[in-house]
């Protein structure tokens, strides 16, 4: 159920995450997009301001020729009389080398040429009519006319037309200098953004790309001026474009490939001086370039970032996994272990018991002697009594029939500490008085010390108190008299030394022997260990071990040493209770 509810909210992340990065790289592109678009929108004014600055000082040197010339002595002589057109065409030869002008004419004050720079290879242009061009017209008002074309050819020109004064200002005569817009150019190609200059028309008159030159923006609803600024046929449309809005921005998109951008932002700015438009076509591809590029470095670390929590929030679940699976095993494990706990509990106490009849088995002896002693005694007391009651001896009769009750007395203590030294304890620990074991088990161990010759030697404390379970520790104690008596079989000398005391926070109880001691002490406690014997009457080398695990249980130690002087002391530390808690 958990897992399941872990991968709806993983899924749900994913989806929004994959939502959320989307936005964020769209976002990312567009503000991009708009930055790279606002700076090439300033770079194209500037281009534009600097194309418009160029053309306008390049015709501006044209212009003041043309004024120059309109105040010129022999302009003024031809159009006065005082000299011929052939000379003055000659005149006008040398100022046109001089200067780089393409032409310069001479008009009549009704608009005939009367002398011109082009005598020699068009002569035909001697007494041609301008009257009705558009910069003729202008300079008739006294007003720096000005005027652009192209011929057949293609060869486009711009025109500056001044008139020629009388003393008293009215016109004359008029001047007319011609330019030639493809020298003009020449040194324009290097540019690297595409500028155009376009007319009223829509016609692209002036541009630094020579392809672009005498082609008309057809989407411009406008009329071409008079015919005779462009022959029939001399200009061709515009590459074709559409208009694609993006990052708050008009590009045009040109659809073939041509010397415009593939997409392109147009600045413009209108040139009254020259009556045209500038219009910068700037490369918009740095910036889309740019756009994409950081949109892509945005989704590539979005993605590494997906990536990395994908793998963690995978390692976190495997990890989950692993733990639950872990936790299910150490159960399993725990359940094992307490199973088995028991069943070494179980065995422990069932060898507890079979080492407690085999101690039984060895005091046998010495028990059934301690209860003869009574019987007989008692059998003797009882026939005595019978004689003396029939013998009217009543008093003397009584006497017996007590002793009975005290040797009967006897043998139940007797019985009673077998009873107990046998039963199984199952009662959880409990305040004990040590001094009450160890009484009780010197009562079932003192026959066989008497019948083998041991004398015991008890030097204890009246009252000790310890949390234990009494039977337990009784069966500890007589183990380990009975491991002392068969210890000292074949010593020459045989006494058992019991000494109990307290130690502040400690209780000590120790029994040693003078038997030849342990061989191998290390391994005292270790199950199956024994330097008897293997035999039903001898053991199974399980005593000591048993009753290791029984004393630890009390959360004491049972520990042993070799004496100097030979034989071994078992010593039993158990913490003491204090006089409060003893008394509770």
């Amino acid at each position: 159920m958990g897992s399941a509810l872990d991968n709806q909210r993983l899924r749900a992340f994913s989806i929004a995450y994959v939502v959320l990065s989307l936005v964020l790289v769209a976002t990312t592109y567009q503000l991009s997009l708009r930055a790279g678009l606002d700076r090439l929108t300033r770079s194209g004014k500037v281009v534009v301001e600097q194309s418009a600055d160029r053309l306008i000082a390049q015709l501006e040197s044209y212009r003041e020729l043309t004024d120059l010339m309109a105040r010129h002595p022999q302009i003024s002589a031809l159009i006065e009389g005082r000299s011929t057109s052939a000379r003055t065409s000659e005149f006008l030869l040398r100022i046109s080398l001089i200067t780089g002008a393409k032409e310069v004419h001479t008009l009549d004050s009704a608009g005939r040429v009367l002398a011109s720079s082009a005598f020699e290879d068009h002569p035909q242009v001697i007494g041609t009519d301008w009257s009705d061009r558009p910069d003729v017209i202008a300079a008739k008002t006294r007003r720096m006319g000005v005027f652009h074309s192209a011929d057949r050819n293609g060869q486009r020109s711009y025109y500056f037309a001044r008139s020629v004064l009388r003393d008293d200002g009215s016109p004359q005569g008029y001047v007319v200098v011609k330019v030639n817009m493809d020298e003009l150019e020449a040194e324009w190609r290097i540019d690297e953004t595409v500028v155009t200059f376009f007319d009223a028309a829509g016609v692209g008159f002036v541009s630094n790309r020579l392809g672009l030159a005498l082609r008309r923006d057809e989407t411009l609803e406008r009329v071409p001026p008079a015919t005779f600024n462009y022959p029939e046929r001399v200009l061709s449309p515009l590459p074709g474009y559409t208009l694609v809005t993006t990052g708050g921005k008009t590009l045009w998109q040109f659809q073939s490939e041509t010397e415009m951008p593939n997409r392109a932002l147009v600045t413009s700015q209108d040139i009254p001086l020259i009556e045209m438009t500038a219009r910068a076509f700037v490369d918009a591809r740095p910036a889309l370039s740019q756009a994409r590029l950081l949109a892509a470095l945005a989704a590539a670390l979005l993605s590494l970032f997906g990536l990395a929590y994908a793998v963690f929030v995978q390692s976190r679940a495997r990890l989950a996994d692993q733990l639950r699976l872990e936790a299910e095993a150490n159960s399993q494990l725990e359940a094992r272990v307490a199973k088995r706990n028991t069943q070494l509990q179980q065995a422990q106490d069932n060898l507890v018991q079979a080492s407690k009849l085999t101690a039984l088995g060895q005091m046998s002896a010495g028990i059934s002697h301690e209860l003869n002693q009574p019987i007989a005694a008692i059998q003797n007391y009882a026939a005595n009594a019978k004689k003396l009651i029939e013998r009217g001896r009543e008093p003397e009769a009584s006497e017996n029939l007590t002793l009975i009750s005290e040797q009967t007395q006897r043998m139940a203590r007797i019985i009673h500490n077998l009873r107990g030294f046998s039963r199984k304890e199952t009662e959880p620990l409990e305040r004990v008085n040590v001094a009450s074991v160890l009484n009780a088990s010197i009562g079932l161990a003192a026959q066989r010390a008497k019948s083998e010759g041991i004398s015991l030697k008890v030097d204890a404390a009246p009252e000790v108190w310890v949390d234990a379970g009494q039977v337990r520790l009784q069966q500890v104690i007589v183990n380990l008299f009975s491991n002392a008596m068969d210890a000292m079989t074949d010593s020459p000398r045989k006494e058992i030394t019991v000494s109990l005391s307290q130690r502040r926070d400690q209780v000590q109880l120790v029994v040693s022997d003078t038997g030849p001691g342990l061989s191998d002490i290390g391994r005292a406690f270790e199950p199956f260990y024994t330097t008897k014997e293997i035999g039903a009457s001898k053991g199974l080398g399980l005593g000591l071990s048993i009753s290791y695990g029984i004393i630890g249980s009390f959360g004491g130690l049972l520990s042993v040493e070799n004496l100097d002087g030979g034989g071994a002391a078992f010593t039993i530390t158990l913490p003491a209770l204090s006089t409060q808690e003893a008394a509770q």
